[in-house]
């Protein structure tokens, strides 16, 4: 597999190891591995963040390794975001993958025929590996506003995009550009809250920004119509997929394309998709409702 990958990496040796022997498979010809090392005072972390690195040592096939290595412990979203910015230094197109984001082989290939056929056509932002949905169809593929991170490849192009100051976000709130992009007055206002919390920075998460970018520039995402990587990350050691977040996707199984002869086709956007992601992934109807249900508590505790 001739497409470069860039692999994510810090202190989750078994899922670490799953994922590379994924890469195994497919004899992987040039790996970038970004390794984030844990506080100096966390002596449980450093043990598991040395034993993921005597695995990357092990790999044993025939590849080209490119390393960076922390000289100390950044936070998850800088982590991230340079990891990213020195792998498009490198590189014009490329995979994604973190170190519990489980891809099966039907992941390479779609990627690297995706990569090759859009890639001249800027109104493509990424390629993505989950779909949540298996099922046949005439091109094995669609086209989303959704850009999906759990296993995903792209352009340096696209990445060029990404704008972290979201500087403009307040005007585009105001105008209602979310309306635009999917009608539905609760997916307007879980993203919102989402794109709130981003500017603020109270919170930074490389993903959402990611996808702010991406509508910003009215840019859609390729889904293939099986869904090709699993994330296997829901343990205690996760940033962010917690043991205590399971749910009826964490377990959905990958599914193979019997074929690979991949064409394109015209680019039309499934809204149909779109509003499933968002009730069935993002849950927008029930945080709408929990909100609801907050604000009308409150009101009634006002008034005894």
């Amino acid at each position: 597999m001739k497409t470069s990958v860039l692999l994510l990496v810090y202190i989750k040796p078994s899922t670490t190891l799953q994922v590379i022997n994924k890469l195994r498979e497919v004899k992987a010809s040039k790996i970038y591995i970004s390794i984030n090392v844990p506080p100096k005072k966390n002596k449980s972390e450093i043990i598991k963040n040395n034993k993921v690195i005597e695995i990357i040592d092990k790999i044993d096939w025939k590849c080209k390794i490119i390393l960076k290595k922390r000289k100390k412990h950044i936070d998850a979203y800088n982590s991230y975001k340079s990891a990213i910015n020195w792998f498009f230094k490198n590189e014009n197109e490329g995979i994604i993958l973190e170190d519990d984001t489980l891809p099966n082989k039907s992941f390479f290939y779609f990627c690297q025929k995706m990569l090759k056929i859009f890639k001249n056509d800027t109104r493509i932002s990424q390629i993505c590996g989950s779909s949540f949905i298996n099922k046949k169809s005439k091109y094995n593929y669609s086209f989303s506003n959704y850009t999906l991170c759990w296993g995903y490849a792209t352009w340096k192009r696209s990445i060029k995009d990404f704008d972290e100051k979201m500087k403009d976000w307040p005007k585009f709130k105001k105008k209602n550009f979310l309306y635009g992009i999917l009608k539905n007055k609760r997916f307007v206002d879980y993203w919102s809250n989402i794109f709130d919390i981003q500017y603020s920075k109270k919170f930074s998460a490389w993903d959402y920004i990611w996808l702010y970018s991406n509508w910003k520039k009215n840019k859609f995402s390729i889904i293939p119509h099986k869904h090709l990587i699993k994330n296997i990350g829901f343990v205690k050691d996760a940033t962010h997929t917690k043991i205590r977040y399971r749910d009826w996707y964490n377990n959905f199984e990958t599914s193979e394309f019997k074929t690979f002869n991949f064409k394109k086709q015209p680019i039309k956007l499934d809204s149909n998709y779109d509003l499933w992601l968002s009730k069935k992934i993002f849950k927008i109807n029930l945080i709408y409702l929990k909100k609801k249900l907050f604000f009308l508590k409150k009101i009634k505790n006002f008034f005894i």
